[in-house]
């Protein structure tokens, strides 16, 4: 490549946030394209050569991940620039299967826990692309996604994004009495989402349903968009 790496940094601890950029751009060869929050990431990124995204922040009253929004809004730069971009994430929640399923969806292509990258030199050395590189990985305990209703054609990311735009909530008043209407909503949200319909165990229904209940959503929303403390 020709001149220097041009990289972008996206995280919502301001303390966190100068600190990478002064690491990054005291390396001659990196130039520090713009720095911000979730809330203020956005392109072009047709001058962007790397995103360092922090996943999570526990401070959301909503969504705990918001950088897989980010990491979404990159990928679908209509310009085609956000697909050249190498996404690498940084998370404190390493093992939380929800943030590892979700930002594959969203198509990062690295995947880092703060620690591993707490050195300068590493730090540097993973934007620069030396040395191995670690991809996203697997969620670790298949079974929990299975007793959620989540399997291989189930797009969780869709599915908080319709459960949002049809507030859809579990226990919500707004959502009336048992009815046409509240299954309506419930069948919009899984023609995006996809869930495999599941009982309170975790068992496949004993009858044939289209959508999931409003328990199950209820349950795959805390997984999804909750940080869970291990």
């Amino acid at each position: 490549m020709n001149g220097p790496v041009r990289v972008v940094v996206i995280d919502d601890d301001d303390v966190t946030r100068v600190g990478t950029v002064a690491i990054l751009a005291a390396d001659p060869t990196i130039e520090i394209v713009r720095s911000g929050s979730h809330e203020g990431a956005a392109g072009p990124w047709d001058e962007v050569d790397v995103v360092l995204v922090d996943a999570s922040d526990h401070r959301r009253t909503d969504d705990h991940f918001p950088g897989v929004g980010v990491v979404q809004a990159i990928r679908a730069d209509r310009s085609g620039a956000g697909s050249r971009c190498t996404i690498i994430v940084l998370t404190g929640v390493l093992f939380d299967d929800a943030v590892r399923r979700r930002m594959r969806e969203a198509g990062a292509d690295f995947y880092y826990h703060r620690s591993e990258l707490a050195d300068a030199q590493r730090l540097v050395d993973v934007v620069l692309g030396r040395g191995e590189r670690h991809p996203v990985p697997e969620p670790a305990d298949p079974e929990v996604l299975f007793r959620l209703g989540v399997t291989e054609r189930t797009q969780v990311n869709e599915g908080v994004a319709a459960a949002s735009e049809l507030e859809l909530v579990s226990g919500d008043a707004r959502l009336g009495k048992r009815g046409s209407r509240r299954t309506r909503r419930r069948e919009a949200f899984n023609g995006r989402a996809r869930l495999s319909p599941v009982a309170s165990t975790g068992r496949p229904v004993d009858r044939a349903q289209e959508a999931p209940s409003l328990p199950q959503i209820d349950r795959f929303l805390r997984w999804a968009t909750q940080i869970r403390r291990h």
